[in-house]
C-alpha cells in the first residue's frame, strides 16, 4: 500500500489508510450513468483526461470537471521541466502524473486525502509514483511554513526542506459555473467589456484564498511561478501580479492552452526571464 511515497523517512504516512483506499475507490465515478446530466460531456472527453482511462483511472465527481486533460498537462509539464516540481493543488494527478515524465522529483499537495490517494493510485497506472512525494494539507500552511524556515514535519508527514525550482498553481476555479463569475459569489463580476459569451473571471474566485494571494505564497517559495487559469480570466489583474514581487517585476509569458479546436485554458508564466521557466 505505502509503495510509491518517496519521502525521507520511507515510512507509510499515517493518512494513507486501507479505509481510505476504499474510500477513494467508493468514491470514484466509473461510468457515463453515475455522472450527473450536466457533465456527461466529461465522459465522452475521458480519455482526453487520461489516454490511460480504462485501465483504471479514479476521478471522483470533482475530479471530473477540474482534472487537466493528459497533452494539455504534458505541454504545461515539458516547459517546466527541472529538477523540483510542486504541484499545489494535486487534484486526480493529471499535472502531477506529466510533471513526473519530464522532472526529476514531484511534490504533490493536496488538502483531500480521497484526492490524494485516488492521484497516487493514477500515478502508479503510469509507473510514476516513485518520483512523486504525495502530502496531505493545505498549501498555503505549506507555503508559510517553508518562508518562515519550520520544516513542519507533524503535518508534512517527515518531508524535509529543499529547493524547488517551479511552483504550479491550479487552484479550484469555483465549479462549472467559472464561465459566469456572477453565479459564483453575490458580488457583481467586474464591468468590462468582453466577448458575448461570457463574463471576465476575477482572480479573487480562485480558491482558497484568491489568486493574489496564492501568487504571493508562491513567490516565498521560488520565482518561477505557473498559474493555470480560465481562458475567461481577467488579463490585467494576471499582469499586475508581476509588480507585487519586492524587487524587479517577474516577466509574464502567457499561453493559450486547445486542445483540438476548443480552447481550455490559460497558462501563465510568471519568472525572471521572458521565457517560461
Amino acid at each position: 500500500m505505502a509503495a510509491g511515497f518517496s519521502r525521507a523517512d520511507e515510512q507509510v504516512p499515517e493518512w494513507y489508510t486501507e479505509d481510505l483506499v476504499r474510500r477513494a475507490n467508493q468514491s470514484a465515478i466509473r461510468t457515463r450513468n453515475d455522472l450527473p446530466g450536466n457533465m456527461l460531456k466529461y465522459w465522452n472527453a475521458r480519455h482526453d483526461l487520461f489516454s490511460q482511462f480504462s485501465e483504471g483511472i479514479l476521478l471522483d465527481e470533482e475530479s471530473w470537471f477540474s482534472v487537466t486533460p493528459e497533452a494539455v498537462a504534458y505541454r504545461i509539464a515539458v516547459q517546466c521541466a527541472s529538477d523540483v516540481v510542486l504541484d499545489a493543488f494535486c487534484g486526480a494527478g493529471g499535472n502531477a502524473i506529466q510533471f513526473a515524465m519530464t522532472c526529476k522529483r514531484v511534490i504533490a499537495i493536496d488538502i483531500d486525502p480521497v484526492k490524494l490517494a485516488m492521484a497516487h493510485h493514477n500515478a502508479s497506472i503510469y509507473g510514476v509514483e516513485d518520483r512523486i512525494t504525495f502530502l496531505c494539507g493545505d498549501f498555503c500552511a505549506f507555503a508559510e511554513a517553508h518562508a518562515s524556515g519550520v520544516d513542519a514535519d507533524g503535518c508534512w508527514q517527515g518531508w524535509h526542506r529543499e529547493a524547488i525550482d517551479v511552483v504550479f498553481l491550479s487552484p479550484p476555479w469555483g465549479g462549472v459555473d467559472y464561465l459566469n463569475p456572477d453565479l459564483l459569489t453575490p458580488e457583481k463580476a467586474l464591468k468590462v467589456n468582453t466577448s458575448s459569451y461570457t463574463d471576465l473571471y476575477p482572480l479573487r474566485e480562485l480558491r482558497p484564498v484568491g489568486g493574489q494571494k496564492l501568487f504571493q505564497l508562491a513567490y516565498g517559495i521560488c520565482d518561477k511561478i505557473v498559474l493555470y487559469l480560465p481562458r475567461n480570466v481577467n488579463l490585467d489583474e494576471v499582469a499586475r501580479l508581476a509588480q507585487l514581487v519586492p524587487d524587479t517585476p517577474l516577466a509574464i509569458h502567457a499561453e493559450e492552452l486547445w486542445l483540438g479546436y476548443k480552447f481550455k485554458a490559460l497558462a501563465v508564466f510568471l519568472s525572471h526571464s521572458a521565457a517560461p521557466p
